[in-house]
């Protein structure tokens, strides 16, 4: 059937466009909607269906008006959706303005960068600092206030912000604990979250590890104000599988290698930024890290990894940054990591066990950062090294490289070059001077020789120069062209000559200059050379003999910015009257001159505040009045080693000095009593070795550092003196006459590290508290005194003392087991006492035990059974029992276990107290060495020592001796020791000292002793041995008491020839001693006996035929 359609062409359109827009406009696009919807419709429209009669189907009428109004009724229900979509959005947009407007409330701003003023009320907040909003949605979508420094809290209302992908937080001062029970958990939609160095401490919020859409994550915080515990870092991770970039610096995490390296690589394989630097993690580093394929940035500075570099960190092909600082490291670093092609930074610095060689680099190596300082790498930098074209900060200080430094080729970029404290040789390579981005060259504490490249002071933008404490030679030559941009030139500790240039005066930068310790003559040009450098704030030319002219050097207008000047040892007679015109001054070095006379007065104004003054070991023998009673502005003051006199004044301590040293001059008293300083700052005071006389002034409370030894100080110690030693470290009151007892009030001043009463005329009991109180005592030095009584019995459990010197008083009684509790006991001094033990078997376990001296006491007993285990007496380099009642033989196990004599010590140090803000208190002790007693005024750690003389020991020399490799002296005289001279003796390469006279040793003297080179003193004498005295070496220097009171010797040094004159030197083997010497002995004693058979017969006859002679005979023999 025909179909009728009757339709204006225009509604057609309407329906067509309306149906369209219902399907493709947004509905948010209410406007358009309502637009269409109010176009005109043709209410006479009509539709005629009608199915074709052979199907059976039926014909209708439709009319149009019909669907038209349905279709309209559709469209008015979508217009009211979006209408009410687009009021919420506005609504949501509105309510997020409110809510950044209360975040604002919760912080400080008055130390802030920004004070927020945009952040108005009734303004679109997209447009405000730091707010980023959807520009479909109009939603805020980042909030970035990072680097604002601002403070207060971080308010609830954050986290109504769920629109949030992006929040940086970063580098403010947020109130602590200030978020940590907050809602991080609403932020789902947060893909990038920075909260560092915000101020946030304690634990880790929980809710950051349901933010499973995180791709970076930044806790970095101050050093371990944040912790992960509850989360840990697997619980913080496990969920976050879409993160490519984590930072936990300074986070304490607290887990072993095993435990981190497992959850970072199975929680986030596609991570890569990894920086945890300062987690406090342990080591060593797993394999499962090497999942991490991906890795860019590698950074695990500041952990206790204690472990080797692993070799897979060289198939991490896309690193580009690995830093390694302070972990620990050790072993071998693997040379491949050295050529991944994009590594651009590399640093393992300060890993002192860390070692390895430099490679040969790759052309095309992108590094632009090569830090491997404080480690051991080893060898010569290779050639290849400038094959690095990007390179710009190479640093190789304190290693133990060596070799020549390689030329290096033009067109570098490198601008810092650090290569100090190694082992390089040669000259400066020339190619430096054409170094056009160089900014800083240290090359100090090198092997370097030649002459300085003058090439170096024309760089158009170096500005640091340090070449000190090399072999420099030669003499700094003119040059034109100088550098604009010098400012600091370091050449001291070389052996430079001749004349300074002049050109230096054209480095119009130049603030810093230390041409000090050479050989320059500055004689030809004085100090005058430099007063011109406008800029020049720092000037020492120590060990240079400079001329002064007064009519030149006293001009106001030098140096007009100079700070400090050091001149030591530069042979000065005056001082440099220029100085007369300074008032910025802010230290001053003039000590080891010959400048003589009066200290003027006007010295002291030539700075508002003079941090240094010394002008020690002068002639100086006055200061011009008044002292510094009107200057408030000296910190250091140093008058040592003049011949200062008279009376040092009491209002000296109020003048702000902190350091004053008025050691070794010849002041005789201290006027009335120190007032209390103006300061609370801690001073020094060193008054030592000078002309002190009457009682003890009593220092200022807060000194540090009280030094009154070498003086004439008569009195007592004053009751009261703990009062003003309660912040006293050091204090010391050696070597003068003091009297009367020790005030057990000392044991109130507890801060005492330091108490040295030696050399005195102190007596009554040592104060018992002293080892109970003072838990903080180091060094107790009583020696040389007239102590009575027993020693203090009550020991702290937690001593920490390390030397105790008791030696030469009248104590008696036992040595107190408790004293066992002072495991760091280096020293024990108790000779020359009253003391009657058995041997304290304890003091063999102390595990820092190096000297034990119990010499001149009555200890008594047997040694045998007192060593067991292999730890006694690990650290023992000086053991003198000597002079005793000791008894039985001696226990060869004793001796086995004395490591420190047995193994050589290594470098050279003294053994005392060390202390950062201390000098380095060093022990002394009497020995018996070489015939002499001396005082070993310092005790060096490669020292060592034996001595068991005058006692009771019987028996053989233990064989076990003869392994004490490092034993410099061994003294075994005055006992009863039997048997031969062990020949192993000869194995004791280091000794200087054997005495092994008033013994009844026998057989030859081994030959084997002539080996010993550095044997000074020999003494051998009062016992059976036997033979020819052997010729060869250190033999032929020793004199006839070495050898005196042995009947079977013969030989020189002694008058007594051996009769056999081809006899050959005894062996070393006394069991296998040739027949030759058999009959030598048989020989002498036949001629013996014969003389003595002789005589008798002659006396018979003269007693018989020679009457007249008898009473001569009995005058001239029988007397005797």
């Amino acid at each position: 059937m025909l179909v009728f359609l009757t339709l204006d062409l225009r509604d057609v359109c309407m329906v067509c466009m309306l149906c369209a827009y219902v399907i493709i406009l947004p509905v948010n696009m209410t406007t358009q909607l309502i637009h269409l919807i109010s176009l005109p419709v043709t209410a006479t429209t009509t539709i005629i269906m009608s199915s074709d009669h052979r199907s059976g189907s039926t014909s209708f009428l439709f009319s149009i008006p019909s669907c038209f109004f349905f279709i309209i009724l559709v469209l008015f229900s979508l217009s009211s959706f979006s209408l009410s979509a687009n009021a919420l959005l506005m609504t949501s947009h509105s309510q997020q303005c409110l809510d950044l407007l209360d975040l604002k409330k919760g912080f400080d701003l008055f130390y802030a960068s920004t004070s927020l003023s945009d952040w108005l009320p009734g303004t679109d907040c997209c447009w405000w600092e730091g707010v980023f909003c959807d520009q479909v949605s109009g939603l805020v979508v980042s909030l970035d206030l990072s680097e604002r420094h601002m403070g207060g809290n971080i308010m609830p209302c954050l986290f109504n912000l769920t629109s949030l992908q992006r929040l940086n937080l970063a580098y403010n001062g947020f109130n602590h604990s200030a978020v940590l029970h907050l809602d991080f958990e609403k932020l789902t939609n947060l893909t990038h979250l920075n909260l560092s160095y915000s101020g946030i401490d304690g634990q880790v919020p929980m809710g950051i590890s349901r933010l499973t859409k995180l791709i970076s994550l930044d806790l970095s915080s101050d050093i371990y104000s944040l912790m992960l515990e509850k989360p840990d870092l697997g619980t913080l991770i496990r969920d976050l599988f879409n993160l490519e970039e984590l930072y936990l610096d300074h986070v304490n995490i607290s887990s072993s290698g095993t435990e981190w390296c497992h959850a970072i690589s199975d929680s986030t394989p596609g991570l890569q930024a990894l920086s945890l630097q300062y987690c406090s993690l342990l080591g060593p580093i797993d394999s499962s890290l090497s999942k991490l394929r991906n890795l860019s940035i590698l950074r695990l500075d500041g952990n206790d990894l204690l472990s080797q570099v692993p070799d897979f960190f060289a198939k991490f092909s896309s690193l580009t940054v690995l830093s390694l600082s302070w972990c620990g490291l050790k072993g071998l670093f693997p040379k491949s990591v050295f050529e991944l092609l994009n590594l651009k930074t590399i640093d393992l610095s300060y890993n002192s066990n860390l070692t390895g060689f430099l490679p040969e680099f790759p052309l095309n190596s992108s590094l632009e950062t090569l830090t491997i300082s404080y480690t051991t790498f080893l060898g010569p930098i290779p050639l290849s090294i400038w094959n690095l074209s990007e390179l710009v900060y190479l640093d190789l200080s304190s290693n133990h490289l060596s070799g020549h430094l390689p030329p290096m080729l033009a067109g570098s970029k490198i601008s810092i070059i650090n290569l100090s404290s190694n082992y390089f040789i040669g000259q400066i390579p020339s190619t430096l001077g054409h170094a056009h981005h160089l900014t800083s060259l240290y090359l100090v504490d090198n092997l370097l020789t030649g002459s300085i490249p003058m090439s170096l002071f024309t760089l158009p933008i170096l500005k640091e120069l340090y070449l000190a404490d090399n072999k420099l030679s030669g003499q700094l030559q003119e040059f034109t062209n100088a550098s604009s941009t010098l400012q600091y030139v370091d050449l001291g500790g070389n052996n430079l000559q001749g004349k300074l240039p002049k050109s230096l005066v054209d480095l119009s930068a130049l603030g810093f200059l230390v041409l000090g310790s050479n050989n320059f003559d500055g004689s030809v040009m004085g100090l005058e050379l430099f007063g011109h450098l406008q800029n020049l704030t720092y000037l020492d030319l120590s060990g240079i003999d400079m001329s002064i002219s007064d009519g030149i050097a006293g001009s106001s207008v030098l140096f007009p910015s100079l700070h400090t000047l050091t001149l030591q040892s530069c042979n000065l007679t005056v001082i440099p009257s220029f100085l007369k015109h300074k008032k910025n001054f802010g230290s001053l070095d003039l000590s080891n001159n010959r400048i003589n006379g009066i200290i003027p007065r006007w010295i002291w104004s030539i700075g508002s505040f003079i941090e240094s003054m010394n002008f020690s070991y002068n002639s100086f023998t006055d200061i011009e009045k008044p002292f510094l009673k009107h200057s408030n502005n000296v910190e250091f003051l140093d008058l040592s080693s003049n011949r200062i006199g008279g009376t040092i004044p009491s209002w000296l301590w109020s003048s702000g000095v902190l350091y004053l040293n008025l050691s070794c001059n010849l002041f005789t008293s201290v006027e009335g009593s120190f007032s209390n300083p103006s300061t609370v700052i801690s001073i020094i005071i060193d008054l030592h070795s000078n002309l002190l006389q009457g009682p003890i002034p009593l220092p200022p409370p807060n000194s540090t550092f009280v030094d009154y030894s070498n003086n004439l100080f008569t009195s007592s110690i004053p009751f009261n003196i703990s009062y003003y030693l309660k912040k006293t470290i050091f204090f010391s009151l050696s070597n003068n006459s003091l009297t009367g007892e020790v005030p057990s009030s000392i044991c109130s001043a507890t801060k005492l590290y330091i108490f040295d009463i030696s050399h005195n005329n102190l007596s009554g009991s040592i104060p018992a508290c002293l080892f109970e109180s003072l838990i903080d005592l180091r060094v107790l030095n009583a020696r040389e005194n007239s102590f009575q009584g027993s020693m203090p019995q009550k020991v702290s459990s937690r001593c920490a003392i390390q030397t105790i010197n008791l030696n030469g008083n009248k104590l008696e009684g036992v040595i107190p087991s408790s004293w066992a509790n002072c495991a760091e006991l280096e020293v024990l001094d108790l000779g020359r006492n009253k003391l009657a033990d058995s041997f304290p078997h304890w003091l063999m376990n102390l595990p820092a035990l190096k000297v034990l001296v119990l010499k001149e006491n009555k200890f008594f007993g047997h040694l045998t059974g007192i060593c067991e285990g292999n730890h006694s007496f690990m650290m023992l380099q000086i053991f003198d029992i000597s002079s005793n009642h000791f008894t039985g033989s001696l226990p060869s196990e004793c001796f086995k276990s004395m490591k420190a004599m047995i193994v050589p010590q290594g470098q050279t140090e003294t053994i005392g107290y060390r202390n950062g803000s201390l000098r380095t208190y060093q022990d002394t002790i009497m020995v018996d060495l070489k015939g002499f007693e001396i005082e070993l005024v310092k005790i060096l750690t490669t020292f060592t020592s034996i001595d068991l003389s005058n006692n009771r020991f019987v028996g053989n020399i233990p064989q076990v001796l003869g392994d004490l490799k490092s034993l410099h002296a061994l003294n075994m005289a005055l006992n009863a020791f039997t048997g031969e001279i062990p020949r192993v003796l000869g194995d004791l390469s280091e000794l200087e000292s054997l005495d092994l006279s008033g013994n009844q040793l026998s057989g030859v003297i081994p030959s084997s002793l002539t080996s010993l080179y550095f044997l000074a003193f020999l003494n051998l004498s009062n016992n059976n041995l036997v033979g020819k005295i052997p010729q060869s070496f250190q033999f032929s220097t020793f004199s006839n008491s070495s050898f005196e009171g042995n009947p079977g010797l013969c030989g020189s040094p002694l008058s007594r020839d051996c009769i056999n004159s081809t006899s050959v030197e005894p062996s070393s083997d006394s069991e296998n001693a040739p027949t030759e010497f058999d009959m030598d002995e048989i020989w002498f004693w036949m001629f013996t006996g014969l003389g003595y058979g002789v005589g008798f017969a002659l006396a018979i006859i003269y007693q018989l035929f020679f009457p007249k002679w008898r009473m001569w005979y009995k005058r001239r023999f029988m007397s005797r």
